[in-house]
């Protein structure tokens, strides 16, 4: 099948689902969050070396330990002293 583009270009199936796949892509980057960066250029994690440029961390380690940390605050449960507000505490 054959397609003209609003451009006045002929575009077949490949065509179209390349432009679909680049819509996607993009739209995709757009919404991801922002990196981690230390505000200081010190390591968010250990504090004592220098962060690499444009990260948060001074090494992949530093940033593993981080982020299961971060991980392992998300999973701990805390119940309320309140019953009622233990309903969504997950």
């Amino acid at each position: 099948m054959t397609i003209i583009h609003a451009q006045g270009k002929m575009m077949d199936d490949a065509d179209l689902a390349h432009e679909v796949q680049e819509a996607l892509i993009a739209s995709a980057l757009s919404a991801r969050k922002p990196g981690l960066t230390s505000p200081d250029g010190r390591c968010i994690w250990c504090r004592d070396e220098a962060a690499v440029a444009g990260t948060a961390f001074c090494s992949a380690e530093c940033g593993e330990d981080y982020f299961r940390n971060e991980h392992q605050l998300k999973q701990h449960y805390i119940p309320s002293k309140y019953p009622a507000e233990n309903s969504g505490n997950k």
